[in-house]
Formats: C-alpha cells, structure tokens, sequence
C-alpha cells in the first residue's frame, strides 16, 4: 500500500535501544509502514484519535483502581502501538514456554517429594519462608497432573536489545482483559491499519483458554460449569475480571456466592445450587479459603483446600502457585533448568541475588546503588530502589535485611528500552515493559500474540507496578491473518445451559436494585424538571397561587425522595421559599444525602459494577454519561444555584430512558431480567402512589390544585394522553382512573402491577405448580388496584378536608407494595452464610519484614 507523507512525525529516540530506530539506520524494517501510516496522518489527525481512544474506553468503563485511592482510574492507551517482528516474536514463545515449564516442574516437586531441597538446588528458607507457600495444599491431587495452567511474565529488554526477563506472575495473572480492551479499541480507531498492518488475532489464545479450562473437568460431565472468582468491585483490576467473564461466557463469582456441600464446589444460583467445575482465580492463594488459610478472609470459599487436596475441583493456578512468585527464586532458575530440563534458559532473568545467601548478602548491602531490593511478606512485594533511599532510610533497610534474609532479593537495575509514544501532539520515547500470557493444554503453551505492553513515568523502575498509558502490542505476521472469532472451530452443537443456573442470588439481588434505583433516579428527575419550571413562574414576584403549588410540589419532592429529614417539610410557605434553590441543589447533587438524585444514581452505578458482566457495552456508554451529567448538575453558578440543574437533568433523564431501552429492547428475558424489572415495576408503582398521596390527597384551592395536578400529570409523563382522552379540567377522579387504575396506560400503578405479577410468576420457585409467596403478595397488591372506584376515592371528606379514603387505600397499597419487595427478599436474596469480615488494609510495611 502506497502512504503519502505529508506531515512527517519528527522523533528523537533516547540514549539506549528504542524499539522504533535504530541507531545509524533509522526506522526498523518492521516498523517501516506504520512509521508512514502515522506520518501520513499527521500530528493534528494523531491528536484527534488520541481523543477518540480516550473517548472509547472511557464508554467502556474501562478502569482500574490503585490501592489507596478512593475512584478507580480511567485505564489509558497509547494510540501509537508497540511492534514485534513475527520472527522475534518466536523466539519469545519458545522462551516463555520453556520458563512456564521449569516452573510448573518446580512447583510439582515443592508440592510433592521436594528432591530440589533434599539436593540443595533451593534452600528451604526461600522456599518455606515465603508467604506463598501453603503447607495445607502439599500433596493434593491436580486434575491433569498440571501445577500451572495460566502463566505471565514481565519482560523488558537490554542494552543490546535480548528480552529478559522481570518477573513471573503464577497465582492470579491478570492483564489479558486489558490486552483484549486495549486490542477492541485500537481495532476501531485505525481499522485499515490495522488490517494492512497484518496483525497476529488474540482469539487464539482465549480460545485455548477455554479449552483449557474444559480440559480441567471431570471427562463424564457433559458441560462442565467454569466460573471466574473475583475480589469484588473494589479490587484492582475488576474491570478486566469482568470483562473476561462477559467475553469468555463463564459467570463472574464471589467467595458469597459458592459453597462447599458435599464434596463439591456449588454456585448459589436463584434456581438451584449448580456443581462447579473449575474455577479460574483471581483472588490471591492465601485468600481463598478461611478454614485453612487466613481465618479472617471473606474472598474466598470455606472448605476450597480439601477439595483440592481431593482432586474434586480445577483450579487455575492451583493454590500455593505463588510460590515460584519469590524474587529470590531467579538467582536459581539457571541451574534448575539445567537439571530438570537439561537446557539453558532461553530467556534469561534479570541478575538476581538472594539475600538469604550470605556472600550475595554481603555483596548487595555494600552496594546498594546498584540495586533495587524486593521484600516479600504476606503475599505482598515492596521495591527499596537503592539509589534513592536516604542514609537513615539505607539504614533502616539493612537492618530488616539482616533480621530476615530469606525475604529479600536484589536485581540489578534494569534496563529502559523505549518505545514512541503521542506526547503533547508528538512523538516521544518512553520506557516499556511487556507482560506475556501463557495457557497450557495437552503439554503445548499458547501464548497472547503481544501480550500487554505499559509505558513508565520518567524515572519510575520497570520493576515497579507504577505505570502510563498501555499500548497494543502488534505481532507482525508474514502474510495476512485469517479473521477469527473466540467461538471459531466448536465441533457440533451443545445443550444450552439453564439460565436460572448461571446467576448468583448476589446477582440477582443488584439487578433488582439497579431498576429500583433507576427508578428513583427518574422519578426526582421529572418531578425536579416540573418543579424548576414552576420556579420560573414565580420567580422575581409573588404570586400567592402558584407559590402554593410549588409549596405543594416541593413536599411531594420530598415525599417521593423519602428526604423527609433535609427536605421541604414543616413550616409556612414563605419559609419554605426563602432559599429553595440551595435545598434543591442539595437533593439533587449531594451524594451524601440518602435519596438525593446524586444518591440514587451512585447506588445505580454501585449496581451496575457488581453486575458488569451481565451488562452490554452499549449499556455502560449509557451509564457512563449519567456520570457526566451529574457532574453538569453539581456544577452550577454561585449566583444561579439551580444553573448546573437547568443544564444537567435533562441529560440525566436521555440517559435514563435510553438504560430503560436497553433493558427492554437488548436483554434476554431471562431470570436477571425478570429481577430487574420486578425491581423496576414494584418502585415505580410505589413511588407514583407516595406521589398520588402528596399531591391528591389534600384538597386545596381550585386553582392551586389546577396547577399541582397538571403538574402530577407533567412529572408521570400523562398529560398529553389527559388532554386528549378527557379534554375537561383536571378531575381528581380522572386522574386516578388515568394513573391508578389504567391498565394499558405504561405510567399508571396497575400497569406496573400487571407487568410485576408476570415477572415474578416467572421468577424461579420451589414448588413449581404452586404459586410462590412474592407472586401471592403481588397479585394481593394488584386486586387492590383493580377493585378501587375512582369516583369513590376521589370525594373529599367535609370534615378533614382530605380525601380520606383515597389516603387510606394508597397507605394500604404503599403496604402491600413493601410486602412484596419483603417476600421478594426472602425468597431469592438469602442472607449470605456467617462468616469473618475481612479486615481493613495492611498496615504500613515499615518494619514489617
């Protein structure tokens, strides 16, 4: 393909190996077409992708959290990729593989006869002193005789360009979602580049991930069950759990949501307890089971150690795999491999000293400078980069490695082999690292053509978890790649899996509060945008009418909102007027008040990341935009207040629509979407009874009652049907029959009650012929609905000047209502078994090793 050049892209790479020049040659040959592709674009258009990567994974949600901080961050990409020829690439493999093997050979004899001890090739204190090794998990039994199936590794390179290798990663890898993230993105942003570029596919590798997990199953199960075993939404990378779970199909679990019974691993599905197979880890050894491990864990699953001692569940990694995670084990690796394997590494790692050696002591504590130390303790690794630490600090650091020597290892500080990246509308040279990943079946590695690649800020160690923006990592075939989906080669048809089996009561339960939720957040919408709109009828002058309306509208805002304690209640008129905004502001952006509009909306987004993986990358560019629009309401003038909410509500209404299309037009009516708008339909019918109750209750002037009903109307989205059905005034009795007691009206209580009894009759139950106890107490709620008379209701009575009957049969119905959600709760949202909280972060590492 012909390129014309016509905005050159100037790039002066740094002293040392650049991945893009060579130094007296100029650009790489592998890199020759992508160095004219960005040339021919130019910086301005670079610029403009730029943004447009930025703009797609912030539609994604793509994050990840660092510990400490209070919001996870927006993951980062580099929209310029890192390249490797296919050639190198090869070798990579064969070096990556030949590693996973060593180290899989290791892990078996550590777990089994320990001739590597008895032999001298590891010292027992490296081994038996690192946090790593489980002592409950020697000797079990591993299905497919494999101690590691999932391998990661971090490499850079050296002066002279050969890959070394950092570290390992064997416990948990985690990484390949953002790879496959990153990989979506750039695919969209530079479509023919990418293809003319002829790219390696990763759908290989997630399909021997698949097939690997398989493997790991007893042969006589006809579809084993995979699960994906996740911290939860505040861990690090749960974005990329997530997004794995979604990608791969396997359900995304937590320790609550599996029990051991039996003998057998069981997922605490809504309907019926579902044997698990195999579970792929990503929460750490020592967590998984508090029984055996750490007794104050609620990651993991109680009971998880015995069956893997029994053989009865696959586990990827096994537990006790991060072992070989010990820095120290690299100063050994050499001559292993040349014992277990009869081979030389073909990827070297880094010069590694193990401080529990007294002459490699001696020697790193008397050059320090050289040297960035790792201390493990309790799962957890910390860098001490020698040249940076103050005399005290050197002290302090020497002092912890003569106290315990076998947790401290030193490497030499490596190498930074830089890679341009799009800084400031130019290219520039930052420092790389490239993480593999590895899967294992039938004795053969596949690994992620690419892998994921990060750029470091300047100055920070390659050793170090400290990171940029990523980058997609390019394989460079020799001839185009065919176009491959994960699913691709499936031999013949499979029998589908129940779907009331593959959710989680915890599942369930966040999909029913993610409608609730959404439910309130658009309710204290649209009566707000009515309510504003009342503001300016009264703004700058009094006007007694509609000043008593709007009265009447903030106390139904308040009774809607259930913000009884901060909201527009007690007083007179005028001292509810005399600074409204500022209270409005508050009940819609102050996420700290319960039932404000910023409230409901971050315990709409709570939801809605617990249950990531059940939910469509067209919903999260939906929720993401509610983010943005509360932010717009939060940020109004000093001297307009109710500025930012003028601007922001009705983005904040677009986004809730098109999340309540995506709910009925997208999902599956499966069991998840029957929680969700059991969930929808039982709030709003509670919300418009609480908003019937405020404002046609009481009986008030005939013109103050003129202007609150349209505005009743206006806030349940009715008054265009009103005016064309009745063409009359507003009649109380018309408004019910239209809001109450409307079946085909999709705003009215018995159209939400109509659609929550077909929901919940088909909600999974114990006793199938039989109708369930929720699905009694809905049709309870409905009958109250379809028996009440309209024109009954609606009389006022003389003496109280309310209308009593209409109070009483909606304070009836707000009951029954609760019933439901109560009987709902109790039926599919069990308490979660009794277990030990997990305790609150580590401490500092200072003086800890």
């Amino acid at each position: 393909m012909s390129i014309d050049v016509v905005d050159p892209l100037p790039y002066e790479p740094a002293a040392g190996w650049d991945e893009m020049v060579a130094p007296g040659t100029g650009v790489r040959a592998h890199w020759g077409y992508l160095h004219e592709a960005l040339s021919a674009l130019g910086p301005s258009e670079l610029e403009r992708r730029r943004r447009q990567v930025d703009r797609l994974l912030h539609d994604d949600g793509a994050t990840y959290a660092v510990p400490g901080e209070p919001v996870p961050r927006r993951w980062e990409v580099d929209p310029v990729p890192l390249l490797i020829s296919s050639e190198e690439w090869g070798t990579i493999e064969r070096g990556i593989a030949q590693r996973a093997d060593l180290l899989d050979l290791v892990l078996a004899d550590l777990y089994g006869p320990r001739t590597l001890i008895r032999r001298g090739l590891l010292p027992p204190e490296l081994v038996f002193g690192h946090p790593g090794f489980l002592r409950p998990t020697a000797g079990q039994d591993v299905p497919g005789g494999r101690h590691l199936l999932l391998h990661s590794a971090d490499l850079a390179r050296d002066t002279d360009g050969r890959w070394t290798v950092l570290s390992d990663r064997t416990q948990a890898p985690s990484g390949a979602g953002y790879a496959l993230e990153n990989r979506f993105v750039m695919t969209r942003v530079f479509p023919s580049i990418f293809r003319d570029a002829h790219v390696h596919r990763l759908a290989p590798y997630f399909r021997a991930m698949r097939g690997a997990m398989g493997a790991l199953a007893d042969r006589s199960v006809e579809r084993p069950l995979t699960v994906i075993l996740t911290p939860g939404p505040w861990n690090e990378t749960y974005f990329e759990h997530a997004f794995l779970a979604s990608y791969l199909g396997y359900p995304l679990v937590q320790g609550s949501d599996l029990e051991v019974r039996g003998g057998r691993v069981w997922l605490r599905s809504v309907g019926a307890h579902e044997p698990v197979d195999v579970i792929v880890r990503r929460v750490d050894d020592d967590w998984c089971d508090p029984v055996e491990l750490r007794p104050e864990s609620s990651l993991g699953v109680p009971g998880l150690v015995e069956l893997a001692r029994r053989g009865t569940i696959g586990l990827a990694n096994p537990l006790g795999s991060g072992v070989v995670e010990h820095p120290g084990l690299a100063a050994f690796l050499p001559a292993l491999a040349r014992e277990l394997l009869g081979q030389d590494l073909h990827l070297p790692s880094l010069p590694t000293y193990w401080c529990g050696d007294r002459a490699a002591r001696r020697h790193v504590v008397g050059d320090l400078d050289r040297f960035v130390i790792r201390s493990v303790r309790r799962g957890r690794e910390r860098l001490h980069v020698g040249a940076e630490l103050s005399e005290d600090e050197r002290s302090a650091l020497v002092r912890r490695i003569e106290a315990n020597p076998h947790r401290f290892a030193a490497q030499e500080v490596p190498p930074a082999a830089t890679a341009p990246c799009l800084v400031d509308g130019r290219l520039a040279p930052r420092a790389t690292v490239l993480r593999t990943f590895a899967v294992t079946r039938d004795g053969s590695w596949t690994l992620l053509p690419g892998g994921l690649t990060r750029t470091l800020p300047d100055g920070a160690s390659p050793l170090s978890l400290v990171s940029g923006p990523g980058k997609d990592t390019w394989v460079l075939a020799s001839e185009p790649e065919s176009t491959l989906s994960l699913v691709a080669g499936a031999e013949g048809r499979v029998a589908a899996m129940d779907p009331a089996h593959a959710i989680s009561a915890r599942v369930a339960e966040n999909l029913f509060w993610l409608g609730r939720y959404a439910e309130r957040a658009e309710a204290v919408t649209r009566l707000t945008r009515v309510i504003l709109d009342r503001r300016n009828d009264t703004a700058g002058r009094w006007n007694p009418t509609a000043t008593t309306a709007l009265v009447a509208l903030l106390e139904a805002l308040t009774e809607v909102s259930a913000t009884y304690a901060s909201g527009f209640v007690g007083g007179d008129a005028v001292e509810r007027l005399a600074a409204p905004d500022a209270t409005l502001v508050r009940l819609l952006a102050d996420p700290s008040e319960v039932g404000s509009l910023a409230y409901d909306l971050a315990a709409l987004l709570d939801a809605a990341v617990a249950v990531r993986d059940q939910l469509s990358l067209d919903t999260w560019l939906v929720l993401n935009s509610l983010e943005e629009d509360l932010a717009v309401v939060a940020g109004g003038d000093p001297s307009d207040p109710l500025a930012g909410a003028r601007a922001g509500l009705g983005g904040i209404m677009k986004g809730l629509l098109a999340l309540a299309g995506l709910v009925n037009e997208s999902m599956v009516r499966d069991p998840g979407w029957r929680f969700l708008d059991a969930g929808r339909r039982l709030e709003r019918a509670q919300l418009l009874v609480r908003l019937l109750r405020s404002t046609l209750v009481p009986v008030r002037d005939e013109h103050v009652d003129a202007l609150v009903y349209e505005s009743l109307l206006s806030a349940a989205e009715s008054i265009v049907t009103y005016r064309r059905r009745y063409q009359s005034t507003y009649e109380p009795a018309a408004i019910l029959e239209l809001l109450l007691g409307d079946e085909a009206n999709p705003r009215s209580v018995a159209y939400q009650l109509t659609q929550l009894v077909t929901s919940v009759a088909e909600l999974p139950r114990a006793l199938p012929n039989r109708r369930s106890e929720e699905e009694k107490a809905a049709l309870a709620a409905a009958t109250l609905v379809a028996v009440a008379e309209p024109d009954d209701l609606a009389a006022p009575s003389s003496e109280h000047g309310r209308r009593v009957a209409l109070a009483s049969m909606l304070d009836e119905l707000d009951a029954a209502l609760d019933r439901v959600g109560a009987t709902l709760a109790t039926a599919h949202f069990p308490p979660l078994p009794d277990r030990q909280l997990l305790l609150g972060p580590l401490g500092s590492w200072e003086g800890q090793e």
